[in-house]
Formats: C-alpha cells, sequence, structure tokens
C-alpha cells in the first residue's frame, strides 16, 4: 500500500529512488534549483548511465542550474509551460509531492507526498505490501502526455543517436504489443495482437486453428470455440484419453467442457531453468503444437 511522507521522509526517499534506478529516470517538477546533495545523486546516476528525463515549468530555469543540469551527459530535459505536478519515478518507486526539486524547499517547507512501489517495503517499523498495477498505469498514462506535450531542450546521446524512448511510460499495451512482434517471429505465420481493455492486456492468437484460439500467459490458454453442446461432445470424447497425452516437459489441463485447456512448463520433468526466452517460447511452441495435434482427434 502507499506510504505517507512528510518532509524529513521526502528528503529521505528522493535520492534513495534516484540511487535505486535500474536504468531510467524520470523527475517532473516546475521548479528546480537543487542542493548539493540532490546533484551529487543525480551526477551518480548519470555516471551509472542512468538515462534521466527532466521536465520543468517554461521559463523557469536560471542559467547556472541550466548550466549544472547540461553537464549531465545522459540527460533529456524538457519544459512545458503548464506544468505544475511534483513526481518522481523510477522502475520500483513514483514518488507524487508537493515538493519542487528545490534546496529551499528541502530545508525550509513543510511538505507531503505520497509514495507508490511495485516491490515490497519493510523496515524495523514498518511493512507495506507493493500497489497495485492500476495505480501506475492511471500515472504512466498522466506522465506520458505530460512528455508528449512538452518541448525538447537538451537530448541526451541516445536520443540524438537512437531517437526518443522510455522504457517506463510503456503502459501494459504497449508491452502486449511488443510483446506480440516477438511471438510473431517465433510462430512464423500465427498472428498474435494485443487483447483487452483498460489496464488488463494479453496476447491473443485468434483461430490457431479452426474454432481454437492460443492466449499467451505464464501458461498457454485454448479457447474452443464451439457451442456449448459441442464442446459437451467433444469433452466426453477426449476425457477417457485425458492421460494419452504425454509429451516431456509438459502438463495440460482440461477439467470441464466449458473451462479453457491450460498448458504448463513441467519442470519435474524437463529442465526449464536456465534456457534463454526464445528458447522457452520455441518449446513452449512445440507443446501447443503437440496438445492441438492430440485434440483434433475428439473434435
Amino acid at each position: 500500500m502507499a506510504k505517507f511522507l512528510n518532509t524529513d521522509l521526502i528528503n529521505e526517499w528522493i535520492p534513495k529512488l534516484i540511487s535505486e534506478a535500474e536504468s531510467e529516470l524520470i523527475i517532473i517538477v516546475p521548479y528546480i534549483k537543487t542542493s548539493d546533495r540532490i546533484f551529487k545523486y543525480l551526477w551518480e546516476a548519470n555516471k551509472r548511465g542512468i538515462a534521466i528525463t527532466l521536465i520543468y515549468r517554461e521559463n523557469k530555469l536560471s542559467q547556472t542550474e541550466k548550466d549544472k543540469l547540461y553537464s549531465l551527459d545522459n540527460l533529456n530535459l524538457m519544459h512545458h509551460p503548464n506544468v505544475h505536478a511534483k513526481c518522481y519515478y523510477s522502475e520500483n518507486y513514483l514518488l507524487i509531492t508537493s515538493m519542487n526539486l528545490y534546496e529551499y524547499s528541502e530545508k525550509n517547507n513543510r511538505e507531503m507526498g505520497v509514495l507508490l512501489h511495485k516491490v515490497n517495503l519493510s523496515s524495523s517499523n514498518f511493512m507495506s505490501n507493493e500497489d497495485s498495477d492500476d495505480i501506475f498505469q492511471d500515472a504512466i498514462a498522466e506522465i506520458k502526455t505530460i512528455i508528449n506535450s512538452s518541448q525538447f531542450e537538451k537530448e541526451n546521446k541516445e536520443t540524438k543517436e537512437g531517437g526518443f524512448e522510455i522504457d517506463l511510460i510503456k503502459s501494459n499495451k504497449d508491452r502486449v504489443e511488443e510483446y506480440c512482434k516477438y511471438l510473431n517471429k517465433i510462430f512464423v505465420h500465427k498472428r498474435f495482437e494485443a487483447d483487452g481493455e483498460g489496464h488488463n492486456w494479453w496476447p491473443i492468437c485468434k483461430n490457431y486453428f479452426d474454432r481454437i484460439d492460443v492466449i499467451v500467459e505464464h501458461r498457454y490458454i485454448l479457447r474452443i470455440n464451439y457451442p456449448e453442446d459441442r464442446l459437451k461432445q467433444i469433452f466426453d470424447r477426449f476425457k477417457p484419453h485425458y492421460n494419452e497425452y504425454k509429451f516431456r516437459g509438459f502438463k495440460f489441463y482440461w477439467n470441464y467442457h466449458t473451462s479453457t485447456i491450460t498448458l504448463y512448463r513441467d519442470g519435474r520433468i524437463y529442465g526449464w531453468d536456465g534456457i534463454s526466452e526464445e528458447e522457452d517460447t520455441k518449446k513452449m511452441k512445440n507443446g501447443l503444437d503437440e496438445l492441438i495435434t492430440f485434440l483434433r482427434q475428439f473434435i
């Protein structure tokens, strides 16, 4: 659950969020006058190769501060005429707060903030489970609109050479669409596409085989699209042969005629650990094709 932060805790969490960024960091604040302490953390993140994207309010940055920020090679600097939000976002944390990136605020103001986290937090006097992904997805959508409507002032080397892209602001749908492109390379002529709504999306290949859709999660799900009476006939023919399907490294379940069929990796028989993602996907494809071949005799 979210954690409430007062001024002292905000001053503790901003540097922690910066220092624990793994590859990307987004900061949106209208006013900037960094203290030596905060700039040190930004400088160290920059040296670690963290891609920093900072958006401030247009015409609200002194030349002195601009010179400091321009010294950060990995910084993408943008400005927006109407931005008044203050947020700090890395892979695991999202801090929404009243505090600007301003030295005076750190030392004198009474500030408040809320910390959202994708990892469990624990300390001697505090324990908190990770927050709902829906909250992050809503925040990502707003951050993306702010970035889209901002003006670039300074591009880092990666942006200059390869274009501007931030993994942090990809929505669940964006990520599933990317994964579908990957699946389509492995499955060649089978076309997966993103399906879902809101924040819930998954790859699906409709009519992978006649009237059989395949949905990819951590398992593979087969959905047979026949009227219920026909499904009952198929299931009744299949049930006596349930244990005949044997394919090394897999297990599957079909418990009722209206339920979906689920195909799982069976680590007890085949060593799935340590293989590459591509090997894993190709192996799952083979298992899926074998299962469909087995099922076809009952359809």
